[in-house]
């Protein structure tokens, strides 16, 4: 299982599954899956790299020397490089060889990469997995069940330890439990998700100054458009549609009840790496923003890592205005989920705002849109 190169002494902090989550959500760190190849097709956590630690202990010189070093130049540009295997088990505690995911790390700091920006996620991808039964946490593509050694595992499945296993203090690492946020938020002292905006609400609008004649009117609720902080209506009678600020809606069911603004994007404070074996060195942290887990759906993507530096995007999903954008390669664009199919055949995202991403449409994968491209099919997106 990967246990077949000596520990080089480096160890990683730890983060929790949903620290990973969090950094991952807002762009801030990269997934390296260090299983087997066909566990990796089997079962995988979304926008994940692939570099087996196995390949590399037996088949040195065909690994993607590319791979490797674009992986060093994420670290070493401010990425966190999140390395995850089945469980994460102890490295040093097997037989004085290290695991996969902890061997693939140490590899990584020993070409160049820097050690403080490399963690290790606790419970690996079958914590994650597990979190699916509690909090429905998206993000796992493909087999859901818990998998070790090759194997699908039942939910109540542990590592195996040695007869004469101990742990030793440098294993234990302090591992950073749920994201707390402020007092009073939500009513409790762990992340809970973001309520849900008024969308459908029946309303009536007042104090417009510049359309006087539509105070007092009743209307639908239909979008929140986050560029102008204003609520997209339709109104009941003329089913035009305008935006509004939520203090020129009242909602119908109290008139003394105006209709809120979508809340301000709330900031928590995770781990993000360190390094361990320098005693003057501490565990350090950074403020992300809180991204509430979307509604699971089997293989169904909710972040994608960029493939190509130049983007496609367009304002409405039917809409036929396409800009080109950039995003830097490898970093992560949020979804919601959704996804269209183009005249074209082009597959095509619908971005998150709740994440931080701008309103609109992403282009995946699909035909080019010139002339020259219109027939030849590229992927842009990866999930």
């Amino acid at each position: 299982m990967g246990y077949g190169v000596p520990d080089s002494g480096v160890d990683f902090y730890y983060v929790s599954v949903q620290e990973a989550y969090l950094l991952m959500k807002n762009d801030k760190a990269v997934f390296v899956d260090s299983r087997d190849e066909d566990d990796y097709k089997m079962s995988r956590l979304q926008t994940s790299f692939h570099l087996s630690a196995n390949a590399l202990i037996m088949k040195g010189p065909s690994v993607d020397k590319a791979l490797v070093q674009h992986l060093i130049d994420l670290v070493n540009g401010g990425k966190i490089l999140i390395c995850l295997s089945d469980a994460c088990i102890k490295g040093n505690v097997n037989r004085g060889h290290v695991s996969r995911c902890r061997h693939i790390a140490q590899y990584l700091v020993e070409l160049g990469a820097d050690c403080s920006n490399i963690v290790r996620m606790a419970g690996g991808i079958n914590a994650w997995k597990r979190q699916f039964g509690l909090q429905k946490l998206d993000g796992v593509l493909g087999e859901l069940r818990p998998m070790y050694a090759g194997e699908v595992q039942g939910w109540d499945f542990s590592p195996p330890k040695l007869k004469d296993e101990e742990e030793s203090e440098d294993e234990t690492l302090p591992i950073k439990g749920p994201p707390a946020l402020p007092q009073g938020y939500g009513g409790t002292e762990t992340a809970p998700a973001v309520a849900a905006v008024s969308v459908g609400q029946k309303v009536q609008v007042q104090g417009l100054k510049s359309r006087p004649e539509v105070n007092g009117k009743e209307a639908v609720v239909k979008d929140f458009v986050e560029e102008s902080q204003r609520w997209e209506i339709e109104l009941s009678d003329s089913k035009e549609r305008m935006r509004c600020r939520p203090e020129n809606l009242v909602s119908q069911s109290d008139s003394q009840v105006a209709v809120s603004p979508l809340p301000e994007p709330l900031e928590v404070e995770v781990a993000c790496g360190g390094v361990v074996n320098d005693a003057n060195s501490e565990r350090k942290t950074c403020k992300v923003r809180w991204v509430a887990p979307r509604a699971f759906r089997q293989d169904e993507a909710t972040a994608y890592r960029v493939l190509k530096a130049d983007l496609f995007k367009k304002p409405n999903k039917d809409g036929d205005k396409i800009i080109k954008i950039s995003r830097p390669v490898s970093s992560i664009v949020r979804t919601t989920g959704q996804l269209h199919i183009g005249a074209s055949g082009g597959v095509w995202a619908e971005l998150d705002v709740t994440a931080g991403e701008k309103k609109g449409w992403i282009y995946v994968k699909g035909p080019g849109f010139g002339a020259s491209s219109c027939k030849v099919s590229s992927e842009y997106l990866q999930a």
